[in-house]
């Protein structure tokens, strides 16, 4: 049963435009994302749905999920109320919910999307709305296109259909579920629990969800095979502590490092004799944070490809292996010594995550801290990931700064890093294309090899160092990527290359 329309008062011509970038449709909370704003693009996904399937759904169910953002749930229960008044079944999460978790749950379901509000590791002050097609990933440009372009068509003359979550309810057009449960299930037969359990002697775990939606999830699966581990920062916190963006990085992750090389200091305070290591989540738990034994941070760069090569080495599975073209090569040289073969795709993990549910690769990672494996969800998984860590761990018996070290001795040496920098995005895409035209045919005193424009400007040096510049899909920013084999050789082209772009 259908609920009524309702005009959207808040917004109108003169509203900032809806734009979705590399992972849905984020902006400032009480700014450009609004209770309308969210309202208005579920129509316009309503809308888009009836009219991808010319009104045949294979399904009506829809999943709806939210973050421990300001308002998640308010955001939601909107979204919720105005999918119902369009005629779908809504399954609506009962708490806050990872990411990953809402993947799992929509496949489980056969459901035909999922939306999750969320702005991921953004600032405090944001939120989003991300919508999945049926395949389980974040939707692909062909889809957000039409969406923007319906979104912003309704914003000139907001209408959109609405029915009260309560009625939705009474009606049975929506039902509250737990969606965590049947995650963790799935989760306990993908990772070798046995595994890790065997090795709990060695290893102690310092946890956070950095006040996100994993909070408990990892710490659950482990207490259950009795595995030591201490978890922070597990607290709903809409401001994420105050000055912080809920992300997993080295900058966010300073504290549990303090905290990890304080308890190996002591070998645990109780003479255990365990090594103690870091596992972070980000606000949804769809990126990851390692720390290794000196609470030093583990770049991503260096976990995917550490956890390629014990997939093949450790795992026995044989297969290609995606990244994005941010990435490091590092796992180029692992697929090459295997004998497989590396596809590279745009920035995006809705590109990688189409290749998993494609079944045409057996992992698929990004530098930006996504990872997620074929037989798994197509969306990227940092609680998977933070266990993958230690079962590989477990496996090799050896600290995660050895196993470092010996992948980049038999891979390497390679040094990764990437930038933020301030722009102003028009004035950028005006002049990039004139300076990359421009580039010369030796910087740094390295010879120019090659270009790649598949996202942003990519330059290839004849001794295999690279740089990229492309700009942020959700902030004012240029990033620029950056490898070569030290530290002090990378700086060098990065600020190089800055001092070129900007100036």
């Amino acid at each position: 049963m259908k609920g009524t329309s309702a005009p959207c008062c808040n917004r109108g011509k003169e509203g900032p435009p809806i734009e979705f970038g590399t992972s849905g449709y984020r902006g400032k909370i009480a700014g450009d994302f609004t209770f309308d704003a969210v309202k208005l693009v579920s129509q316009a996904i309503c809308d888009f749905l009836t009219e991808k399937y010319r009104g045949l759904l294979p399904s009506k169910r829809i999943i709806i999920g939210y973050d421990t953002r300001f308002l998640s749930e308010e955001f939601a229960r909107l979204s919720a109320c105005v999918f119902c008044a369009n005629g779908f079944a809504v399954i609506f999460a009962e708490s806050f919910t990872p990411t990953p978790v809402i993947s799992v749950k929509m496949l489980k379901e056969k459901a035909l999307g999922a939306i999750n509000i969320t702005a991921s590791h953004n600032p405090y002050n944001y939120n989003g709305i991300k919508f999945s097609p049926d395949w389980g990933g974040p939707a692909l440009p062909e889809d957000t296109e039409i969406i923007t372009r319906k979104s912003n068509e309704i914003l000139k003359s907001p209408v959109y259909k609405f029915i009260s979550f309560d009625d939705a309810k009474n009606r049975g057009l929506l039902k509250e579920e737990d969606f965590i449960g049947c995650y963790v299930n799935l989760i306990k037969t993908k990772i070798n629990l046995e595994l890790i359990s065997g090795n709990s002697k060695n290893i102690f775990a310092f946890i956070t969800s950095l006040h996100g939606t994993s909070k408990g999830i990892i710490g659950g699966i482990l207490t259950e095979i009795g595995f030591d581990f201490k978890e922070i920062h597990k607290n709903r916190d809409a401001f994420f502590a105050p000055g912080m963006a809920p992300d997993p990085s080295a900058e966010t992750l300073k504290g549990m490092g303090a905290l990890i090389r304080n308890y190996n200091r002591n070998k645990g305070g109780n003479k255990s004799g365990k090594l103690a290591l870091g596992l972070a989540a980000d606000g949804d738990a769809d990126r990851y944070g390692i720390l290794d034994e000196d609470g030093g941070f583990v770049e991503p760069n260096i976990i995917f490809p550490l956890l390629y090569n014990y997939y093949i080495e450790g795992k026995g599975m044989k297969g290609n292996v995606a990244r994005s073209v941010a990435t490091t090569a590092l796992v180029d040289r692992v697929a090459k010594y295997y004998g497989f073969k590396v596809i590279e795709t745009p920035v995006g993990f809705k590109y990688l995550g189409k290749l998993i549910s494609e079944n045409s690769v057996i992992m698929a990672g990004e530098e930006s801290s996504g990872l997620t494996v074929a037989g798994h969800t197509p969306d990227k998984d940092g609680i998977y990931t933070c266990l993958l860590v230690l079962e590989m761990l477990s496996y090799y018996k050896k600290p995660l700064k050895l196993l470092v070290e010996n992948l980049l001795e038999k891979f390497g040496p390679i040094s990764t890093k990437r930038i933020n920098v301030p722009v102003d995005k028009e004035k950028f895409k005006a002049e990039i294309g004139e300076k990359m035209g421009k580039f010369p045919e030796v910087f740094e005193g390295k010879k120019v090899t090659g270009k790649n424009a598949t996202d942003g400007y990519k330059i290839f040096f004849d001794d295999d160092s690279w740089l990229l510049a492309r700009l942020s899909g959700t902030e004012d920013l240029m990033r620029i990527y950056g490898e070569s084999d030290t530290a002090e050789n990378l700086n060098a082209l990065i600020n190089s290359f800055q001092e070129y772009l900007l100036n």
